[in-house]
């Protein structure tokens, strides 16, 4: 069977592409069933990528053998359907997603660059072209660039990155639902499939539906980019029939297990429960504790009155940190919802109990593992594991002063008084602690003191957040752990961990699941527990100083740059 539409194809090419491929499967799979009581072979020669897929669908292959004879050419064996299950299994090769996570520091986006480049570089009739989207919360605004880590204007030319510098606005409203709304539609985009309501909308909000048109005009254009600079349509031939595939890397974790497992059962709260909230989080926060006035506000008042409103509001606030005011804000909320639709199904003589009931049961939905219909997806995941958790940490801390060393203190400044830090940013590590920094009392020239304890804040807090990054992604089992060797230079690990996940992508979904995902005795599973193992006893309570240390030109510099007035933002 000649897999070359070529030879069906008349003077009239418009309009021919379905109906060449068609004609090829249609005429494949009757030889195929012709054939099929003989158990004879069949073997497909030709160029057309699209339509050797096809076919190879068709067939059922499971092992197939495939001879490059020239750039242009290939060979595939395809053997015959062993039974109808195979043959249906067959019939949907459900598209890759690839999910990178991984602590702070570990080098995610330079493996999932390298990937991408090998996918490119590599391709074969089960895995196309890589395009990264990133699942950051921070780097999706526009103006924040150094405290966000965020890949330079440069960087991006050479490994485009979807999903970064999506919202303008810093006071506009971004969270996880969002993103992973972005995320579904950017991922189909990528994949040439259609376009679905993935049930995250915003409700019937007019401004938020514009924004979100508005995001997603901004994503078609940020992928007609990315195809071009990755050379999958040039400028000669616009033609856009490749399906791509999506390399999803960040380090967010409520952003990622929206993505791969579906939003939770949280209930979205009314606008009335959102402005009693606000309320009476405000009050709180404007409390006084004892003789002397707390800047961070009543948080025990405030906690004792959340758990007043009911037992599963009582254990979802006593799971939070201390004053995460957000978190505790959006308790309040779902617990006003609950209430206002309790007063209102009494009074209409219907249930009020099984809201409540529901509440929090854990159960999610939407993500793309729990995803179902023609659309399924073959999600890989993998985190990216230090071997030397100690290492790491010296690596995290050194990643922090270099952040300053660039200017963190300054971007952090002129966006604070431009009033362009979005509000999610200004909680974020980096500029958290900066912004402390900054409006901290008394300040005082060349304050060597305050400066280090600034610096010892923000680089415990970013090691203690990629402690929990490791421990939530333990937990996860759907990630695959992928050491990294911290001892080795950075381009050495980042090539040896690329080519291992891109080995384990090139597995049948049953060889990756069978020997990897789910076997206890897999390179995943022991460096899972290898890097549990490692943090028990761990003390971070040393920090060396690299590129900031005492009478250094930088220091100096950096020391020169902070306001010597307190600011407030």
């Amino acid at each position: 069977v000649v897999a070359r539409p070529s030879c069906l194809r008349h003077k009239q090419r418009n309009g021919m592409k379905n109906l060449e491929k068609t004609l090829v499967v249609s005429a494949a799979y009757f030889f195929l069933i012709h054939l099929h009581s003989s158990g004879r072979m069949v073997v497909a020669a030709g160029g057309t990528k699209n339509c050797c897929q096809a076919l190879a669908a068709f067939a059922s292959f499971r092992q197939p053998f495939c001879r490059q004879q020239h750039s242009r050419f290939a060979t595939t064996k395809l053997r015959m359907p062993m039974s109808s299950s195979s043959s249906q299994s067959a019939l949907k090769q459900r598209p890759k997603v690839i999910v990178i996570a991984g602590p702070t520091a570990v080098g995610k986006s330079d493996v999932a660059a390298r990937l991408c480049i090998q996918l490119q570089q590599d391709q074969d009739d089960q895995n196309d072209a890589g395009i990264i989207v990133s699942a950051d919360s921070v780097q999706v605004y526009t103006g924040v660039q150094i405290g966000a880590n965020k890949p330079t204007a440069e960087e991006r030319r050479v490994t485009p990155h979807l999903l970064v510098d999506v919202v303008d606005q810093a006071d506009t409203p971004y969270n996880a639902a969002e993103w992973t709304k972005d995320a579904l539609y950017t991922i189909k985009k990528l994949l040439l499939l259609s376009e679905e309501d993935n049930s995250l909308d915003n409700s019937n909000n007019e401004h938020l539906e514009s924004e979100t048109n508005r995001r997603q005009n901004r994503i078609d254009k940020e992928i007609a980019k990315a195809k071009k600079i990755c050379g999958i349509v040039d400028d000669d031939n616009n033609k856009d029939d490749q399906p791509v595939t999506p390399v999803v890397v960040g380090g967010t974790m409520m952003y990622l297990q929206w993505l791969v497992h579906g939003k939770p059962d949280a209930l979205r709260p009314t606008p009335n429960a959102i402005a009693k909230a606000l309320e009476k989080i405000t009050y709180y926060q404007n409390q006084e504790q004892g003789q002397e006035q707390d800047s961070c506000g009543d948080w025990e008042g405030a906690l004792k009155y959340v758990e007043s409103m009911g037992e599963k509001f009582k254990q979802q606030a006593n799971k939070l940190s201390v004053r995460d005011w957000y978190r505790l804000r959006r308790i309040m909320e779902v617990a006003f919802t609950i209430k206002e639709k309790k007063e209102k199904n009494d009074n209409d003589g219907n249930d009020s109990d099984s809201l409540y009931d529901k509440l929090y049961s854990g159960q999610r939905e939407g993500g793309l593992v729990s995803s179902s219909g023609d659309n399924d997806y073959d999600v890989r995941c993998f985190f990216l594991c230090p071997d030397d958790r100690m290492t790491h940490s010296i690596i995290v801390d050194e990643r922090c002063e270099q952040m300053i060393k660039k200017g963190l203190i300054r971007e952090t400044t002129d966006l604070s008084l431009a009033g362009k830090l979005p509000d999610m940013a200004s909680k974020a590590i980096g500029y958290r602690q900066t912004l402390d920094h900054l409006s901290r009392d008394n300040p005082r020239d060349n304050d060597l003191d305050a400066f280090m304890n600034f610096v010892k804040e923000f680089t415990t807090a970013t090691r203690q957040y990629s402690k929990r990054q490791m421990q939530w992604f333990r937990r996860d089992k759907e990630f695959v752990f992928v050491p990294m060797d911290i001892s080795r230079d950075k381009e050495t690990r980042v090539n040896a961990a690329a080519a291992e996940i891109r080995r384990l992508i090139s597995l049948s979904r049953e060889q990756y699941d069978e020997q990897e995902r789910l076997n206890p005795s897999s390179k995943s599973a022991l460096t899972r527990q290898q890097n549990e193992n490692q943090g028990k006893g761990m003390k971070f309570d040393q920090l060396e100083i690299n590129h900031l240390a005492p009478d250094s030109e930088a220091l100096q510099q950096v020391i020169s740059e902070i306001p010597t007035k307190r600011l407030t933002f």
